[in-house]
């Protein structure tokens, strides 16, 4: 019931921004994603600024953690016990303060997006150059693609394999799946890659 009643709400809510939008569903798609996905940035962003600060944390006792593989090579357990030690020692969790909270809150809201999208809101909808949103549009892939990789890039200590892949995999899927879903993931992609600038410009301040 909580599920089918979620998915009703966002398909309320895009023919609602559609109607906003001139009738324009592709245009209600983008208004939708980009406001849930605004409204999700404080924490988002907030969870974010965790996972760096944890990452040099972490870090910053990778050379005792060395010291234990290697003195624990062929002892799994006990370098799993002596592990658990050094991190209680540095204050250290195994994951960011908040982030299992964060992904119970978006998982839902990025599903349910992601199945209003995936089945459809009408025949043969068009919008701007897509004559059917129903189907993939390679320029709507690309720009997924190009937004997931600003995303990745500004991280810090970005490997360009891991550039490519990201790159890579949302260009794939977004061409294989419908417009609709492309779009979605334009919007969620872009305001993602707008976090990730905004974390690359306040590293030094956050890191002090």
């Amino acid at each position: 019931m909580v599920w089918s009643g979620l998915i009703e709400l966002v398909r309320a809510l895009v023919f609602a921004a559609s109607h906003v939008c001139g009738g324009s569903l592709g245009g209600g798609i983008l208004v939708v994603s980009f406001l849930v996905r605004i409204a999700l940035l404080p924490m988002t962003l907030r969870v974010a600024i965790r996972m760096r600060d944890h990452q040099a944390r972490l870090a910053s006792v990778k050379p005792e953690l060395e010291r234990l593989r290697r003195r624990y090579a062929n002892d799994r357990a006990g370098l799993a016990e002596a592990t658990i030690a050094l991190y209680r020692r540095h204050g250290l969790s195994m994951l960011p303060p908040g982030l299992i909270g964060s992904s119970l809150v978006q998982m839902p809201i990025g599903a349910a997006l992601y199945r209003v999208f995936a089945t459809g809101l009408g025949p043969r909808t068009s919008f701007l150059w897509i004559p059917d949103l129903a189907r993939p549009d390679a320029l709507v892939a690309l720009g997924a693609a190009l937004f997931a990789g600003v995303g990745t890039a500004v991280a810090p200590s970005t490997s360009k394999a891991a550039l490519v892949t990201s790159m890579a995999l949302t260009g794939f899927f977004a061409w294989r799946l419908s417009a609709s879903v492309g779009l979605y993931w334009v919007a969620s992609n872009g305001v993602g890659a707008a976090q990730a600038l905004v974390l690359r410009r306040s590293a030094p301040a956050v890191a002090t």
